[in-house]
């Protein structure tokens, strides 16, 4: 076992790269051909990425090939006002503003009824501030948290029926989490373990979780499809254990959801999906800013992100052009996962963006596909309420976050 950790570090390193994901944590789909059609994926897949959302699409692929990048700009701005510790003012996350996200992926269908995969799986957030929101209560004038989860997603699918088709696969990642600025959380009367609540470099965690999917085609014109990723079960982030609840437990949620494609005429098809984030099972992400009065950072029951759980709803076209060009369009729309009592910390995490518009095409040629795509997911304000605390002065804290971006991928058929 020690052995197979070790040939995964170097892999693993270079897949967790710096991330700040589109709908909370993660991206609003997988594979550039689902991110232009409003993230849909569950009952309907173009490419290997999609094996993320639904490992039973591996044997409805047939074999090919995978890569490209997702690429974006988020600009998030923190505010305080009424608060006794300073005067009213904006911080801008202006020390990192872009973004992007690799993937990759192949699928083999090994007979009628049996095929494989694998695909890349990336999340996380990255806020950096020059201008700390938190140097007035004694942190340092740069602030910034670093999570970047990245993991290689296993498939395998089997067809059970003529056209009923399930599949499951194991997820191995790794995990980087940094924070720096912090050192106003540093103390006794805070932390559980004052020395390792800031400023403690990179530390990494493995982390494994699995996956299960179902895919029907009930006539020529209607499919439906469920997917279900377990959370990331996750090693300790021993540097950060005076930070993160559990003495550093960092896991990534369980996220399921499900869809029908409607395929009225050969050239249109129509999906709609609805997903769920279950961020409030994970201690790190429930736990709110009240907790600060009960517990300190980095016990049990100690102080988090206060995330809401999430649900998203997507909905995606795609057209059929030409026999060489395929031209699609989606919008999602995802219920907000930081609470207005919560936003005191979440200028670290800003994950405000709850509504994308889409677009994307893909390319032909000899057996070659050429995708692109962009989505524009507007600005969203969350004003605080009740947010500082008042042994730090009261008033509240506000952050918003814009955001758009644009990818590329290159298929192939085998």
């Amino acid at each position: 076992m020690k052995s197979i950790r070790f040939a995964l570090i170097p892999i693993a390193m270079s897949c967790a790269v710096p991330s700040h994901a589109t709908i909370g944590l993660f991206e609003h789909g997988n594979g550039v051909k689902s991110l232009g059609m409003g993230g849909v994926g569950y009952s309907f897949a173009e490419e290997s990425m999609g094996l993320a959302a639904n490992p039973a699409h591996a044997q409805l692929l047939g074999s090919r090939y995978d890569l490209g990048v997702d690429m974006f700009i988020a600009e998030a701005v923190a505010s305080h006002h009424d608060n006794a510790a300073g005067p009213d003012a904006e911080f801008k996350s202006d020390g990192r503003e872009f973004y992007y996200i690799p993937q990759a992926g192949f699928v083999k269908r090994l007979s009628d009824r049996w095929a494989v995969g694998a695909t890349m799986l990336s999340a996380g957030l990255g806020a950096d501030y020059d201008g700390s929101p938190y140097a007035r209560f004694g942190g340092a004038g740069r602030t910034n948290l670093t999570l970047a989860s990245s993991s290689l997603a296993t498939a395998l699918a089997y067809r059970i029926a003529p056209t009923h088709t399930a599949g499951i696969g194991i997820n191995l990642g790794y995990q980087v989490l940094a924070a720096k600025g912090l050192e106003f959380l540093a103390n006794s009367d805070s932390s559980v373990a004052p020395s390792h609540v800031t400023n403690q470099g990179k530390d990494g965690a493995f982390n494994v979780g699995l996956s299960a999917g179902w895919h029907a085609q009930f006539n020529p014109w209607l499919a439906a499809g469920l997917g279900y990723r377990s959370k990331n079960m996750t090693e300790r982030h021993k540097d950060y254990r005076g930070l993160v609840a559990e003495g550093g437990r960092l896991e990534l949620p369980a996220i399921f959801g499900g869809g029908i494609t409607l395929t009225p005429r050969a050239d249109w098809t129509i999906s709609m999906e609805a997903q769920r984030f279950d961020y409030r099972k994970q201690r790190a992400f429930r736990n709110g800013l009240s907790r600060f009065t009960e517990a300190k950072l980095g016990s049990d029951t100690g102080p988090g992100f206060g995330y809401n759980d999430q649900e998203a709803y997507k909905f995606g076209v795609r057209w059929q052009a030409h026999p060489r060009l395929a031209i699609r369009a989606g919008y999602v729309h995802a219920t907000q996962v930081i609470d207005e009592s919560e936003t005191f910390f979440a200028p670290l995490g800003p994950l405000t963006p709850t509504d994308h518009y889409t677009a994307g095409a893909t390319w032909s040629v000899a057996g070659w596909e050429l995708s692109g795509y962009g989505f524009d997911a507007g600005k969203k304000t969350v004003r605080g309420r009740g947010s500082i605390p008042d042994a730090l002065g009261g008033g509240e804290a506000d952050i918003s976050n814009k955001m758009f971006g644009f990818g590329v991928a290159i298929g192939r058929r085998l």
